[in-house]
């Protein structure tokens, strides 16, 4: 039976992508591979073979090759490791060509991973700082964290998704060296304070969650605690709207073995 509530409550709302667009040359990390994606059938080169059986047509498909962690993606715990450990298990027995298999709990891979409709909360930085968007490098402190909570009247539950915006979603698409080299993000402490607090989810609109430790944020919420991370979101038009508390929906592919998968999230506010 359909909740009728559940209309009323979606008929007031608008739904925000949060996702950034996949393209030849996007900015990708530089240890990754580069995402590529090319035609693989034209139509003019199957019509002769599909005519056969359906004069005049044809189709076109496209092929991707890519690594799982370019543009707006979904990372898991496995993803990183310190000392080949997460959350105190050794990784190393457990990974095969084809991806993770017969991971001890509570590690699991990306086909393990549900549905998530979640609480969010988006922590508007540059708003608190009466910024549009913060300068390069900034380290995002517990203060800043507090002061948007505090603006905005809400903070994040443990289970809810936590959203931090810095502004540099805007450069994804107009330049990529800002973008990959010179983001801002959560200092040491920040990421902590976030930890701390027991979220599920922590999204950014960046590619690289910490400043200046690079992989501190990384070792603190996915290795220590188990959270997930999504990075190079697009959260101007949420944050424009003032919609500091939306749901957020992520639906990451079922990849068996995988550690991460490209997704595109939307926010209901």
């Amino acid at each position: 039976m359909t909740n009728p509530n559940l209309h009323e409550l979606l008929a007031g709302a608008r739904v925000y992508d949060l996702g950034q667009p996949y393209w030849q040359g996007m900015p990708v990390h530089p240890f990754d591979p580069p995402y590529q994606y090319l035609l693989f059938d034209y139509h003019e080169y199957v019509e002769k073979d599909l005519g056969k059986i359906e004069p005049g047509f044809s189709h076109a498909i496209g092929m991707m090759i890519t690594s799982m962690h370019a543009g707006t993606h979904f990372d898991i715990p496995i993803h990183m490791a310190q000392d080949y450990k997460v959350q105190g298990i050794d990784v190393r027995p457990y990974q095969r060509g084809t991806g993770f298999v017969d991971l001890p709990e509570p590690l699991h891979s990306m086909e393990d991973v549900p549905p998530l409709v979640l609480r969010s909360v988006l922590f508007d930085i540059p708003a608190a700082k009466g910024l549009d968007v913060l300068p390069e490098r900034y380290s995002i402190t517990v203060e800043d964290l507090e002061a948007a909570a505090a603006l905005h009247g809400e903070s994040v539950q443990e289970g809810d998704c936590a959203l931090v915006r810095t502004g540099f979603g805007r450069y994804f698409e107009t330049d990529g060296d800002v973008y990959l080299h010179r983001w801002a993000g959560l200092s040491p402490e920040a990421v902590r304070w976030l930890a701390a607090r027991k979220p599920r989810l922590v999204g950014t609109d960046n590619l690289s969650i910490g400043v200046p430790d690079l992989f501190d944020a990384h070792r603190v919420l996915l290795i220590d605690n188990g959270i997930y991370v999504m990075k190079s979101l697009m959260l101007e038009e949420l944050a424009r709207d003032g919609r500091h508390v939306s749901t957020v929906v992520v639906l990451p592919l079922k990849i068996k073995g995988g550690e991460a998968s490209l997704i595109r999230p939307v926010a209901i506010a």
